[in-house]
């Protein structure tokens, strides 16, 4: 009997939902676009239910392209947008009409006071990072300025319990990589500390229960999941993880050494290191690698490619209508556009830290700039400089994690960027290292279809998942030439990040 599983993956912007074979072979695939709102000035809001609906449109239309019998597909798993929560009051509705974003900044208020309680040494040694490091003292905003809506939560979940109860989860189910995210878990064991609790004034009984094992099994589809998404009736409903986790196991970093560029929402940097290390700048968070015994150094940008949709949604309007009307991807006309420009975009720089900063000293300030433009400047050398700015942000934070390892032995490249060459070839260039790509492009959806499989039994963990599914497909090589180019670049776009951050975004 063939067999088949069903990886989808949740991000910021939008969905994709994936249909592979045991192998790891991609059999079809559907995608969906979903905004954010911006109701006020560094506040990122979404609609959960929208979301959900291009999930289980996106998953329907997978299957309906695939030709397959859903009855091969044997399981289900989830990779998910991190840090976001979904409140749900006693009767698990949500108790706002939006909820907040990751990328949202509101929380910065909350700071100083938050520091006067804290003893931040213990707080750091406790939950593996700096706290302020992500959102999560949205809480006590809520509690402070919305009391009325924060007497209605029972239960706090991730992007990846909501939805696991979505498809059938019997019960509230939570990963390692999202419990690190809510910030109120002990780093060493992954289980909720009442110490860390405390400080956003929660109770455990509002929070899912921690499961340490990709793959593990919390329900199976119901009828009514089943006519809206195309899944059979009783397929199982698996622990998936953390978007940045399951592109780690779809990218197939298992070993020490091993270090995953993901250009999504946001720019990611995760290196996976053999010991437990504490960065002494507070910059990396550390954290497990679930299901391979080792751990994680992460560090990320608030915008990554996120910063590019910007400049395709708001400056490339012609560019996007062309798009359409010729069936060919937007991004794909945009980049060939960047490429009539040259390694430094002819002295154009562009910081795209459009929603606070966390590379060098954590900003949350920081704002998108671009210098260097006159008179004979091109809409090329601006699209240049986009993808090269993002690219420098990613050198920054790869450089932190180098400086705490001393231990990179191969890069692979996963997100979006991995359909352009120009860009691919760009990372290569700037970092001065050879960067890898692996077979399947779509690497959330198929680490969520891994654990799925574990979970299913066509794998016995998440190891022999990555020995059976993972292929690196090509490798791009440093160009010379280019790379004095772009380190001339660098150099530029450090010292306007300097003055900028310093002075100007404070």
């Amino acid at each position: 009997m063939a067999a088949y599983l069903m990886g989808i993956d949740e991000g910021t912007t939008g969905c994709k939902a994936c249909l592979f074979t045991e192998k790891g072979e991609l059999v079809a695939s559907s995608a969906r676009e979903y905004p954010s709102y911006y109701p006020h000035p560094g506040w990122v809001e979404q609609k959960i239910e929208e979301i959900r609906d291009c999930v289980f449109s996106a998953c329907k239309e997978t299957i309906e392209k695939s030709k397959v019998d859903p009855k091969d597909i044997l399981g289900i798993s989830h990779s998910n947008q991190g840090i976001t929560m979904v409140l749900l009051d006693e009767n698990e509705k949500p108790v706002m009409e939006n909820t907040i974003g990751w990328q949202d900044l509101r929380y910065v208020d909350m700071l100083p006071e938050l520091e006067s309680e804290l003893d931040l040494e213990e707080y750091w040694k406790l939950s593996g990072m700096k706290f302020g490091t992500y959102n999560i003292p949205v809480l006590r905003w809520l509690q402070k300025n919305r009391p009325e809506v924060w007497k209605k939560v029972r239960r706090i979940c991730s992007h990846q319990d909501y939805f696991l109860r979505q498809y059938g989860a019997e019960g509230f189910y939570i990963d390692e990589g999202c419990t690190n995210f809510l910030s109120m878990a002990r780093v060493e064991d992954n289980e909720w500390d009442k110490r860390l609790m405390d400080v956003y004034h929660v109770k455990e009984d509002m929070l899912p229960k921690v499961c340490h094992t990709p793959g593990t099994v919390v329900g199976h589809v119901t009828e009514t999941v089943a006519e809206k998404t195309g899944l059979p009736v009783g397929c199982k409903v698996c622990l998936g993880g953390l978007d940045t986790n399951c592109n780690s196991l779809g990218a197939g970093a298992k070993d020490a050494g091993t270090q995953v560029l993901i250009m999504g929402t946001a720019g990611v940097s995760l290196l996976v290191a053999e010991k437990k290390t504490f960065d002494p700048n507070g910059r990396i968070t550390v954290r497990s690698n679930p299901g391979l015994g080792n751990w994680q150094f992460y560090i990320m940008t608030n915008t990554g490619a996120s910063a590019f949709r910007w400049f395709r949604d708001e400056i490339c309007a012609m560019e996007v209508a062309t798009g359409n009307l010729m069936g060919v991807d937007p991004y794909d006309i945009i980049t060939a556009t960047a490429s009539n420009s040259k390694p430094g975009a002819n002295g154009v720089t562009a910081l795209t830290c459009m929603q606070g900063s966390h590379t060098r000293k954590k900003n949350e300030k920081a704002r998108g700039t671009f210098l260097g433009i006159n008179l004979g400047t091109k809409k090329a050398d601006i699209a240049e400089a986009i993808l090269e700015g993002i690219c420098f942000e990613m050198k920054d934070i790869f450089a932190m994690n180098e400086e705490l390892s001393g231990n990179i032995k191969n890069i692979r490249l996963c997100g979006g960027v991995t359909k352009s060459p120009l860009w691919c070839q760009m990372f290569a260039d700037i970092l001065q290292r050879p960067v890898e790509l692996t077979a399947v492009s779509e690497l959330g959806c198929l680490g969520a279809a891994m654990c799925a499989g574990v979970g299913a039994g066509l794998y016995s963990n998440v190891s022999e998942a990555i020995e059976k599914c993972v292929f690196v497909s090509k490798t791009y090589e440093p160009i010379p030439e280019n790379v004095e180019a772009y380190q001339k670049a660098f150099r530029r776009w450090e010292y306007c990040y300097k003055i900028a951050n310093d002075q100007l975004y404070q």
